[in-house]
């Protein structure tokens, strides 16, 4: 009789463990499905953990801002790699015949070269951003060139408009723990991406791709506001970059987004608007050119 009681609890307790696994692994795949998120991540306790806290919006730990709140209708808009002469303008004009406020990352060196373009974004309330001076990749370098690179760009943007940057992205994502110890040092946030619309296929040359990106047919409009719409969640940070393609399919792709039922808002805002609410104010006025130490 105790046998059997015995293999009764070892039956329901082994039914009850796979329904939980069975529940788990449901869930993971509903995650990846519904939010990108890779398998791999989806299945990994971590992740879980640093989601119940909250650190998949925002890791305080690492300043990284990943996503807006699940539960608003709400994308950003980020805009990567200029001012460029050929296009920022035909930008600027889309975004403001729409009522869109975007992040621009800035190149320290095309600031340098188009700072009028650089006050006309400004003049337009968008958001000045960070992408380092000279586009390089930041994950292999010394403290000191990571640094130079952030500071270089710093003082670009200074020289142009009197004001600091306090949103940061590194080309291609790339960084490292070094990357991270500057942002601390010098309090700036990097902005993450959910929605890339791999608008630069086609117009960068090939050795700046990866394997997988270059096997990728050569950038259209229409291939833009494909991707960006079939990716469409609450709360993601979409990727576009300053060139004239991007800049030909943007209006009918912000038409596209709120078809759909999504409006936009500024990355600062999206911050607000988190579940723990994180408050950066972007472009401070510079009271002195840029002096942080290494």
């Amino acid at each position: 009789m105790r046998q059997m009681q015995r293999k009764g609890i070892y039956i329901t307790a082994a039914t009850v463990f796979g329904l939980v696994v069975a529940g788990f692994v449901l869930n993971a795949f509903r995650v990846r499905r519904d939010e990108g998120v890779a398998l791999s991540s989806a299945v990994s306790p971590v992740y879980w953990a640093d989601r119940f806290a909250g650190k998949d919006y925002f890791n305080p730990d690492r300043r990284i801002f990943y996503r807006g709140n699940r539960e608003r209708k709400t994308v950003a808009l980020t805009i990567d790699d200029g001012p460029y002469p050929l296009s920022c303008q035909k930008l600027l004009k889309t975004l403001k015949d729409k009522n869109v406020t975007a992040s621009f990352f800035l190149v320290g060196k095309q600031v340098d070269g188009n700072p009028d373009l650089v006050r006309m974004i400004d003049a337009d309330k968008h958001e000045i951003c960070n992408h380092t001076y000279d586009h390089v990749r930041l994950d292999k370098l010394s403290r000191e060139k990571v640094f130079d690179q952030i500071h270089a760009c710093d003082v670009a943007v200074q020289n142009a408009i009197g004001k600091k940057m306090t949103l940061f992205r590194p080309p291609g994502m790339r960084f490292s723990n070094t990357v991270i110890d500057v942002l601390k040092q010098k309090g700036e946030v990097m902005v993450h991406w959910g929605i890339g619309a791999k608008d630069f296929v086609g117009t960068v040359p090939d050795y700046e791709l990866t394997p997988e990106l270059r096997k990728l047919p050569k950038t259209t409009p229409k291939r833009i506001i494909d991707y960006v719409t079939k990716q469409l969640k609450p709360g993601m940070i979409i990727l576009l970059h300053d060139n004239p393609i991007t800049a030909e399919a943007l209006g009918p792709m912000i038409d596209a987004v709120r078809a759909q039922g999504y409006e936009f808002e500024s990355c600062a805002d999206m911050m607000k608007n988190l579940p723990n609410p994180v408050y950066v104010d972007v472009n401070p006025i510079a009271v002195n050119l840029v002096a942080d130490g290494r």
